[in-house]
């Protein structure tokens, strides 16, 4: 994986990581990284920055803000590697760590009245192995 592909990933896991309750053992964990095995205190600080910025950013803004957050983040960790070359490996360890502990997804219901409907409605972000049919029993126009 190169050093920007590693970036976005570990920057859109710890960014993600900012608002759980797993949160405090992230922190320290990212601070010692960037300290090389020692608390970092304005990593600290600036993840702390992150978790607030992103608990107070209201509907209309949170996407946007959640996105400066990660291209913020991006940047220090290739900054990082570029730094150390071989905090790499500590990098991709500590982002997959990270991952495993984040909170899993449960279904969305979606709830659709009114309108009209030609056809399925699909609402979400990543949508794989869908094969949609046409509906046999209708008339075509």
């Amino acid at each position: 994986m190169d050093v920007t592909d590693l970036a976005s990933l570990a920057a859109n896991t710890v960014v993600a990581a900012t608002v759980t309750d797993t949160y405090d053992g992230i922190r320290d964990r990212v601070a010692r990284l960037f300290g090389r095995g020692n608390p970092d205190p304005a990593t600290a600080r600036r993840l702390d920055k992150t978790r607030t910025e992103l608990s107070d950013a209201t509907a209309p803004g949170a996407e946007t803000m959640r996105a400066t957050q990660v291209a913020q983040w991006q940047v220090r960790f290739a900054d990082l590697v570029d730094a150390y070359p071989e905090a790499a490996n500590d990098l991709a360890r500590l982002a997959a760590e990270i991952q495993a502990e984040l909170p899993v997804r449960g279904d969305v219901t979606n709830t659709m009245i009114g309108g009209v409907h030609h056809g399925p409605v699909l609402m979400g972000r990543d949508f794989t192995g869908i094969i949609l049919h046409p509906d046999q029993g209708s008339a075509s126009a």
